[in-house]
């Protein structure tokens, strides 16, 4: 079996020889995205399906700004 070398026990030298970048880490799970997008397609429960397409297309509109 090869031996595993973790991230964090390499010289941040040796990483930067290499071009090895830090793996992410994921403050927002998928559970958490799914679990968001539920609550926001709920509170716009009562539109129609073109309706909530041209709230969410606004919405990230804005998020843009």
């Amino acid at each position: 079996m090869a031996a595993t070398m973790r991230y964090e026990d390499l010289p941040p030298e040796l990483l930067k020889q290499l071009n090895v970048r830090r793996p992410r880490q994921a403050s927002f799970s998928k559970e958490s995205v799914r679990s968001w997008s539920l609550k926001a397609l709920a509170m716009m429960s009562g539109l129609t399906q073109d309706q909530r397409r041209r709230v969410l297309e606004h919405a990230m509109k804005v998020n843009r700004l």
